[in-house]
């Protein structure tokens, strides 16, 4: 039975809180070890990351050839059957020792994951009252965090007495935990579509709006900047003489400054989104350029914790901005187009690095994700207030 969280306005998503919280420690447990287990069978970084790479324009065109599916489908049914897909592939990831047919579970579960993501955040939208919206995805994100963190924490241990492919089981068991926890989601009634669906006409209609394409190019650098960090300092800490157990107390530390989004959500519902972002950017601009004079690793880190809270403060915001500007009618249309914005900061997260690191150490790498940041920080000056 559901809780009711009545004093942040919830009744009908506190099922949703429970399930995402579930999906965030699975996927965290995750997140430190993609690149560590790309790295066995490639063995070079350049090449990790231009695999990642490609990993993401899976999920780029993913979330453009499944918008009729959101549009036409109960979001409540994709997100079940995005749910045991996940827990069956996860599992048979976890007993595989052959890269080609690792390449094709992979791909599998990336694009299971966008329909995840994306029937998600429609049934939670749909849930919230656009009055309580910017508390209301502070409260997500928030809570999403706090499983990436259990998660981190969780993965220091599990990395000194596991091998990197008994993770993927343990992240299946909190996948299997939210299956348990999402059955009891009362969604709301879905109504099917019968008007013909043009994905062409979906996506001119986003990029007509000035402040919908604005937002869009306003929205990818969290996601270039996550790529870079979550891709290669795994590998960068592995280089330095650090155990695979210590990737997992950086991101432990890395995602404590996520914690105030609940906060910034809240405050954004009385001072507009636009300010948020601005100073996010600016945030993350200065602390990652900084990095680049940092000679050791723990001040190296800690410049970008410092560097996360700026991430905090844009990851809710931009979410909150898009549903201001678009109408309820719009949501499934424009929903998709708009998260490709994440596999496109995350595809050149990635590929920027790897193609760069042909030629230039890591630190150097740093030097010109920050300065992206700041061009980042120039596009959101031309967001409307919402």
């Amino acid at each position: 039975m559901a809780i009711s969280l009545r004093r942040f306005h919830f009744t009908t998503i506190s099922d949703l809180l429970f399930v995402e919280i579930m999906i965030a420690i699975a996927v965290s447990l995750l997140n430190p070890i993609w690149s560590l287990y790309f790295y066995e069978f490639l063995g070079n970084k350049s090449l990790v990351g231009l695999f990642s790479s490609l990993l993401s324009i899976v999920a780029l065109i993913s979330f453009f050839i499944f918008t009729p599916v959101i549009q036409k489908f109960s979001e409540k049914k994709i997100y079940l059957y995005g749910l045991i897909a996940g827990i069956i592939l996860l599992n048979l990831i976890s007993f595989n020792s052959n890269f080609y047919l690792f390449i094709i579970l992979i791909t599998v579960y990336m694009m299971t994951g966008v329909l995840r993501v994306e029937s998600f955040g429609i049934m939670y939208r749909d849930s919230s009252k656009t009055k309580y919206l910017g508390k209301n995805e502070g409260l997500i994100y928030t809570i999403s965090n706090v499983g990436w963190i259990v998660g981190s924490f969780l993965v220091i241990f599990l990395l000194k007495i596991y091998n990197l492919n008994k993770i993927f089981l343990v992240s299946a068991m909190f996948f299997l935990l939210a299956l348990i926890v999402f059955s009891f989601y009362k969604g709301k009634p879905h109504k099917k579509v019968e008007e013909n669906i043009n994905l062409w006409s979906n996506f001119k209609g986003f990029f007509k709006k000035r402040e919908l394409r604005r937002l869009y190019f306003s929205s990818f650098g969290t996601a270039l900047w996550l790529g870079t960090i979550f891709v290669y300092m795994p590998l960068y800490i592995v280089e330095s003489g650090h155990s695979r157990s210590a990737v997992g107390t950086f991101v432990f530390i890395f995602l404590l400054p996520h914690l105030i989004q609940y906060f910034i959500g809240r405050q954004s519902d009385k001072v507009g989104t636009k300010l948020f972002m601005n100073l996010g950017y600016l945030i993350i601009g200065v602390f990652t350029l900084l990095t680049f004079f940092a000679k050791d690793l723990s001040l190296l880190i800690f410049l970008l914790f410092l560097a996360n809270f700026g991430v905090s403060m844009i990851l809710p915001t931009k979410e909150i901005h898009f549903f201001k500007s678009i109408t309820k009618k719009e949501e499934e249309k424009y929903y998709g187009v708009y998260l490709t914005y994440n596999e496109v900061g995350l595809l050149l997260g990635k590929l920027i690095p790897a193609l760069l690191l042909f030629v230039l150490p890591l630190r150097t790498i740093f030097l010109i994700i920050g300065a992206l940041m700041l061009v980042f920080y120039f596009f959101s000056m031309s967001l409307k207030h919402t």
